[in-house]
C-alpha cells in the first residue's frame, strides 16, 4: 500500500478530555484510562496516531503524556479563550504499523 493510501485510510484518535481530580492523582487512575485508550487503539490496524491538546503551562500533564511516548508536535497560539495562558501544545503518539508523520 502506498503512503498516500495509508494516509487516506488512517484514523486519528482525539482525546478530548482526560482528567483526574487532584485528591485522586497519583493513584494510577489516569494511567489506567490512558492505557485503555492505547490498548484499544493498538488493536486497530487503521489508527495511525492519538493526539490531544495540553495547555502550555500544564507541566504535569505534559510530563505524564511524555511517559507514554507522546511528543509535542505543534504549538497553537490563542487556542483557549477563557484561560491563561491561552496557548496549547498538540501532543501526539504515533502508533500502528505505518507510523505516518506529517
Amino acid at each position: 500500500m502506498s503512503t498516500r493510501e495509508e494516509r487516506r485510510r488512517a484514523v486519528r484518535v482525539y482525546i478530548m478530555t482526560l482528567g483526574v481530580l487532584a485528591p485522586y492523582r497519583g493513584l494510577g487512575i489516569g494511567t489506567k484510562l490512558l492505557d485503555h485508550v492505547l490498548d484499544l487503539s493498538s488493536k486497530q490496524t487503521n489508527i495511525s496516531e492519538i493526539y490531544l491538546h495540553v495547555q502550555t503551562n500544564n507541566e504535569d500533564a505534559i510530563s505524564f503524556y511524555k511517559k507514554f511516548g507522546f511528543e509535542i508536535t505543534e504549538t497553537i497560539q490563542n487556542y483557549y479563550t477563557n484561560i491563561t495562558p491561552p496557548d496549547c501544545y498538540v501532543v501526539t503518539k504515533y502508533i500502528g504499523q505505518s507510523q505516518i508523520k506529517k
